[in-house]
């Protein structure tokens, strides 16, 4: 599975990188900055809305036929920084999967997005330590 350093080496797709300018332009110019870029890269920053997050799932339907597959779901928690994009998928794609047809459709998607909330905020809680009192 490729990292987010090794999909930085490669060109993005029209798609990939639509999506990564509306995340990160946060001055809306249209114009992506090195310093937009980075700023949300770490995973204790990074904080997306349920409706980005689901944009980035549909973004990442590539084959276009309107479902996500466990590959697709794979590319996609890796784009949004997830370590261990594969099994979150495969995880997901158990969870969300409600007709068993081995495909997200955008109707399973709120669960799909409920699980990359939940799996997220695990992530965060173990890279940002807390201090006991």
């Amino acid at each position: 599975m490729e990292s987010l350093q090794e999909i930085l080496q490669r060109p993005l797709s029209e798609k990939e990188a639509d999506c990564v300018l509306k995340l990160r332009d946060t001055n809306k110019d249209g114009v992506l900055e090195k310093k937009e870029l980075m700023n949300d890269l770490r995973p204790s920053k990074l904080q997306l809305t349920r409706e980005q997050i689901k944009e980035i799932f549909l973004e990442h339907d590539i084959d276009g036929d309107g479902c996500l597959s466990v590959s697709e779901l794979s590319k996609a928690f890796n784009f949004m920084g997830s370590s261990l994009s594969f099994h979150k998928a495969r995880h997901g794609m158990a969870l969300a999967d409600c007709d068993g047809d081995g495909l997200i459709s955008e109707e399973e998607l709120d669960k799909l997005v409920d699980y990359f909330e939940k799996t997220n905020k695990k992530c965060l809680k173990r890279v940002v330590p807390t201090r006991s009192v």
